[in-house]
Order: structure tokens, then C-alpha cells, then sequence
């Protein structure tokens, strides 16, 4: 599995979403999880990510970043200081980049609002699967 696919198994109640969609909401779980919270300008500013810095970089990106995904990626992923962390997100990322640019760029710029939702939505369902699991885990004896 993916390391989108993992993450949207957390959020199995939404419904699924196809073509350029997938595409669009797979890069923007990519862009969220590629954030570096800790030194990143982002992490300073949480309160304001999801309601103002991450729809706004996302759409400007669609203007500024050229017509193809390649630069669209360069673009918001330096804005937002994102980067992918494993090598099975990096091998995502590159495959979500040859998908056809046009329709995708298009949702993300027309569609920002709830793609953004959606991707809240499973990183709030991520966070809440990772609390349940480490709180159902009993812990390690010592020895």
C-alpha cells in the first residue's frame, strides 16, 4: 500500500474520489505530511494552516507554478517547506507527477476549499488512529 492509500484507510467513511481527484487529494496528503512542524515557518503558525496557509499556497501555486504538476510541486512544496520523508513517498510523489497536469491543477485551483477539507479530514482520522492505537497498546515491560 501507499503511504496515501495508509493514510486514507484511516478515513474509510469518506467517500471515495476518482480521476484527477485522486491525484489532487494524494499530493495534497504528500504536501500536509512532508511539513516539517518542528523548524518550518508552518509549525509557527498552526493556528492559521488549515483555514488560510495551506488553501492559499495550494491555489496560488496553480497560477504561479506554470501548467504542469512538476512545477506546481516546486512551487507550493518551497512556500510550505514540505518535502517527502520516506522513500515510499518520494516514489509516490513521482508517479503522482506524470499524471495528466491540466485536470488535476484545475481542481486544485477550482476545488481548493474541499480538498483541503478532505485532507484535514484524514489527517484528523490519521491522528485519531495513531492516539487509539498507542493508548490500546499495552507497554513494553522493562528489563
Amino acid at each position: 500500500m501507499t503511504p496515501t492509500g495508509t493514510w486514507l484507510a484511516a478515513a474509510d467513511f469518506l467517500p471515495h474520489v476518482t480521476g484527477a481527484a485522486t491525484t489532487a487529494e494524494r499530493l495534497l496528503l504528500l504536501l500536509h505530511y512532508g511539513i516539517n512542524w518542528d523548524t518550518g515557518w508552518v509549525g509557527r503558525r498552526r493556528e492559521m494552516y488549515w483555514d488560510h496557509h495551506l488553501p492559499d499556497r495550494v491555489r496560488v501555486a496553480t497560477y504561479t507554478g506554470g501548467s504542469d504538476l512538476d512545477r506546481w510541486w516546486s512551487t507550493v512544496s518551497a512556500d510550505l517547506e514540505s518535502a517527502p520523508s520516506t522513500k515510499d513517498q518520494r516514489l509516490e510523489l513521482s508517479v503522482l507527477l506524470l499524471e495528466d497536469s491540466i485536470p488535476v491543477l484545475t481542481l486544485l485551483r477550482e476545488n481548493t476549499t474541499a480538498l483541503v477539507l478532505r485532507t484535514r479530514i484524514v489527517a484528523e482520522a490519521v491522528q485519531a488512529h495513531r492516539t487509539t492505537t498507542s493508548s490500546t497498546t499495552p507497554p513494553r515491560s522493562r528489563r
